[in-house]
């Protein structure tokens, strides 16, 4: 006779569930959770080099593998069994399977039990092996369901990372064997409930554990997901240069027409020391002087620019010297994509710097 320290109260309902025997078997669990996943593994590295197949390097893949899944899958077992030794929840079949005796030598059965809460007792059933008994008080967490939701948890994140792309038929049966593999990591973990060997907390629990186990496994073991992260962040980077081109090309071509004339006006300016400029007054009364009256209010616009780009020209760095033809040349060039009254207003100020640079000329060398 065994006694135990976990406790119970004899009206507790959840622990009096009939006894079945398990559709899952322990052995059953780890053909499908163990020795399955080894050989799939082991028969997809196989097709994985079956165009050019190289023993060295399907001994590497598979090691490699292999050797991440039972990492994972020793680490799930162990943090389960931690966990079923330290909490020592009972089964939901303990009481139908223990019967339990009181050290009095009553029962729950008697009216003055129904209420207490028991410490003190031994199992009275006789048939049950030191292993059976010991069966009944690891019911936190499911074992079945940690082992099998890492398992085929790991089997679909590695099925996603080395069944890369595909469209149409071969992406449905890629999602298609995940859902199966995730089906069947289910199905064990209801049986558990259904055959009252775990409450629904203790199927939860090892789900969850199960699911964290795989996903770290997959993510820093192996890092079969490292694929997609590392092709994000390239793309990314070989985007960016076409995004800085695209946002180059945005600027509008009035923009740059001005820092061509801006270039230009400074090339003059630079050159001041053989061509004497008049002075900006006196450019802007000679030209208005020739011009009709209805257009003086144009030409101030254009002299208003004139002396803004001349301004303007002054803070830049010194330029390579060109001619002013050329670069009047480009602002025509440039001014073919300007909308319409971009382009006149480019239009006379070409025809303006053309005056404006023959009278200085003139003025210069006479």
């Amino acid at each position: 006779m065994l006694t135990y320290q976990r406790g119970f109260f004899c009206g507790d309902l959840s622990i009096r569930y009939p006894y079945h025997e398990c559709t899952i078997t322990v052995p059953m669990l780890l053909v499908c959770m163990l020795l399955l996943p080894m050989l799939f593994l082991s028969v997809v590295e196989i097709m994985r080099l079956c165009h050019n197949f190289r023993l060295r390097q399907y001994l590497r893949n598979t090691s490699l593998s292999l050797g991440c899944f039972s990492f994972g899958f020793i680490a799930t077992y162990l943090s389960t069994e931690l966990a079923k030794n330290v909490v020592r929840r009972l089964r939901p079949h303990f009481y139908m399977a223990c019967r339990p005796t009181l050290n009095d030598g009553s029962t729950c059965d008697d009216p003055k039990n129904r209420n207490l809460f028991v410490e003190q007792y031994y199992c009275s059933n006789r048939n049950l092996s030191a292993r059976q008994l010991r069966e009944l008080y690891v019911s936190f967490p499911s074992a079945h369901s940690s082992l099998s939701f890492y398992a085929m948890l790991f089997l679909a994140f590695y099925l996603h990372a080395i069944w890369r792309g595909g469209r149409g038929v071969n992406r449905v049966l890629r999602h298609l064997l995940q859902f199966l593999f995730l089906s069947l990591a289910w199905f064990i973990s209801l049986s558990r409930v259904a055959d009252y060997w775990h409450h629904w907390s203790d199927v939860m629990a090892g789900a969850v554990m199960g699911i964290i186990y795989a996903t770290l496994t997959a993510i820093y073991v192996g890092r079969f997901l490292s694929y997609y992260s590392s092709s994000s962040s390239s793309a990314a980077t070989a985007t960016s240069p076409h995004h800085q081109h695209q946002h180059h090309n945005k600027q509008s071509c009035l923009h740059q027409t001005s820092n061509k004339l801006k270039a230009s006006l400074k090339h003059q300016h630079v050159g001041s020391s053989t061509v004497s400029f008049q002075p900006q007054h006196q450019l802007q009364q000679h030209t208005l002087s020739h011009e009709p009256a209805q257009h003086q209010q144009q030409q101030q616009k254009i002299q208003q620019l004139y002396s803004d780009q001349i301004s303007a020209a002054s803070t830049l760095p010194g330029l390579s010297t060109t001619s002013t033809a050329a670069a009047l040349e480009a602002v025509t060039s440039l001014a073919s994509t300007v909308a319409e009254e971009e382009l006149v207003t480019l239009t006379s100020a070409k025809e303006h710097l053309i005056a404006s640079n023959e009278s200085i000329w003139k003025s210069a060398t006479s």
